[in-house]
């Protein structure tokens, strides 16, 4: 007659298992998966991309289009053309002041673009996170990860516009009429004036991007040029 019983010695005691079963621990049962999270409006990640960054792309048209973005000049110079002003020699302060005019109104559609193209760096991933963030969460996104490469991109337009509007020639004849009170500190500016500028205009069209962003999150009825954008928005409207 065959044995129904299988005998195993561990240690000092005979453990007793019935034939053909296996004295192994079973694996633990598999952990139920979640489901995956629903966004406001039933939208999916990719639909979220879309709309956000069509979203944005009017927040950049809106926040820099019309000449709106102004910068101030170094602060070296702006000392001397204020000086200036209250001389015979106003119009040569005056003159640098229409020349970086000039630069930052050439080079503001450039940035607009530069910042358009950008928007590619919002992924499906981080849509939602973006959409339930702060008033200007998506703008101090894309500045962290965009803002060191835009300025290589950025810096050679603005050297074009600056030399285009002759806004370094000018700042030295400014110079030249303010004489020996000008020092060190102002042939610097000029000198860095490109480096200025450029960081200048990215600050300021960050910073002009990110209350335009909280206006459209407040009213998403401004975003009226994408239907998908004006749902989308609204849908995370707190």
């Amino acid at each position: 007659m065959k044995s129904l019983l299988r005998f195993a010695l561990v240690g000092s005691v005979i453990w007793v298992a019935p034939l053909g079963l296996s004295a192994a621990t079973p694996a633990p049962a598999a952990a139920p998966v979640a489901p995956a999270p629903v966004a406001p409006g039933g939208f999916s990640a990719q639909q979220l991309a879309d709309g956000l960054k069509a979203g944005l792309g009017s927040v950049i048209t809106q926040a820099l289009g019309s000449g709106s973005l102004t910068v101030t000049p170094p602060p070296a110079l702006a000392k001397i053309q204020a000086a200036l002003s209250k001389t015979g020699n106003a119009a040569t302060g005056a003159g640098f002041a229409e020349a970086l005019s000039a630069a930052v109104t050439q080079v503001s559609p450039q940035v607009a673009g530069l910042l358009k193209g950008d928007l590619a760096a919002i992924k499906p991933e981080d849509a939602q996170g973006l959409l339930t963030g702060g008033p200007d969460a998506a703008t101090k996104f894309l500045q962290q990860k965009i803002g060191p490469a835009l300025k290589d991109k950025l810096l050679p337009l603005v050297k074009q516009a600056t030399a285009g509007s002759n806004t370094a020639a000018k700042a030295k004849e400014m110079l030249a009429v303010a004489g020996p009170f000008v020092g060190l500190a102002g042939n610097k500016a000029v000198n860095d004036l490109d480096g200025y500028l450029c960081d200048q205009v990215i600050a300021q069209s960050f910073a002009m991007m990110a209350k335009q962003e909280a206006a459209v999150r407040a009213n998403p009825a401004l975003l009226k040029d994408s239907p998908l954008a004006q749902k989308v928005f609204a849908a995370f409207k707190k």
